[in-house]
């Protein structure tokens, strides 16, 4: 693909529509990001709008008229074939999609009694909640919902993704790993995995306070920021990170600019099936790019292609450990 003649929307709708495929050139798409700075914003871009459009498919499948042939199920194509007919007329296709999320139905209701939702290793799950708010589970998570139109969402394993409406009138809360997270209108993703709390903001800002009032102040992030906690310990960590790349999950990608190896290890460790540990010699490695989740099983080598890395299996245990400089 000649990439350098494009407009980076395009381009990067021609690249994502490729990220799956079993032929997907790694090493030109991790050039044509690092050619220019417009290039990763344009990706992060279409990808966002891609894990937007599939959240709300839902909503875009009943507004699908009835076909010819009597087939009354719809649903939006898949991402592969969707982002075929985006990568040649990209302008037109991103204000249709964008037209369906605008005027997309909602659920509503008050049914106040607790849901449970769960994931496989394989799959993740959008839901609309009781008061409009649409939220996204990654894979392997498990969630509860109860509070009717004021959800208090509990995440027991996993991650989830949230899209809340502004109301004033009422806050949304997650609990995860003994923290509130308190919301009232904005886009924001929260981990409980590993042994660690995970919380960024894509837009809007939200607080964070431990669960039980410990006499300590709540942390406010906003769009751009993350938070990262050891419960254990009651340590907390705020990093920058790129508005796009909350919950990038969502789209089967891991996307880090400059992020430290054990927070990359601990994101990875969701999708592993054996427990992963950083050792110290490596603990001090950054990594710039993007994972493809795929089924999970070669994440840590896609992030062993960029860093002087090895691994060494233990008891169970995989220890990534430094090699020496590259």
């Amino acid at each position: 693909m000649d990439a350098t003649t494009q407009d980076p929307i395009d381009a990067a709708a021609t690249w994502h529509a490729r990220i799956d495929a079993p032929d997907m050139d790694w090493a030109g798409f991790g050039d044509w990001l690092d050619a220019d700075p417009s290039h990763r914003a344009a990706y992060d871009s279409i990808a966002l709008l891609d894990a937007e459009i599939a959240a709300a498919a839902p909503a875009i499948a009943a507004l699908l008229p009835a076909n010819d042939d009597g087939v009354s199920d719809h649903a939006p194509p898949a991402r592969s074939t969707r982002w075929r007919w985006m990568a040649t007329g990209t302008g037109g296709a991103l204000a249709a999609g964008l037209a369906l999320l605008l005027i997309g139905p909602t659920l509503s209701g008050s049914d106040a009694s607790v849901q449970t939702y769960a994931t496989d290793a394989g799959n993740t799950r959008a839901v609309t909640l009781a008061d409009g708010s649409a939220m996204r589970l990654d894979r392997g998570s498990r969630v509860s919902v109860s509070g009717g139109t004021t959800p208090l969402i509990e995440i027991a394993d996993g991650a989830a993704s949230f899209s809340v409406r502004h109301d004033p009138s009422r806050t949304l809360i997650v609990r995860a790993g003994g923290y509130d997270i308190r919301d009232v209108g904005t886009r924001f993703a929260v981990v409980n995995a590993q042994g660690r709390i995970s919380v960024a903001v894509a837009e809007g800002s939200v607080s964070v306070a431990p669960h039980v009032d410990d006499g300590s102040t709540s942390t406010t992030l906003t769009a751009g920021q993350r938070l990262d906690i050891d419960p254990a310990t009651g340590i907390a960590a705020r990093r920058t990170v790129a508005p796009t790349s909350v919950a990038d999950w969502t789209d089967g990608r891991l996307d880090y600019d400059g992020a430290p190896l054990p927070l990359v290890v601990a994101d990875i460790s969701r999708y592993a099936r054996t427990p992963l540990v950083v050792d110290p010699s490596a603990a001090g490695l950054v990594f710039s790019g993007v994972l493809t989740i795929g089924d999970g099983s070669r994440l840590l080598d896609q992030l062993r292609a960029v860093l002087p890395l090895r691994l060494h299996r233990a008891d169970g245990v995989v220890h990534i450990e430094r090699t020496g400089p590259r």
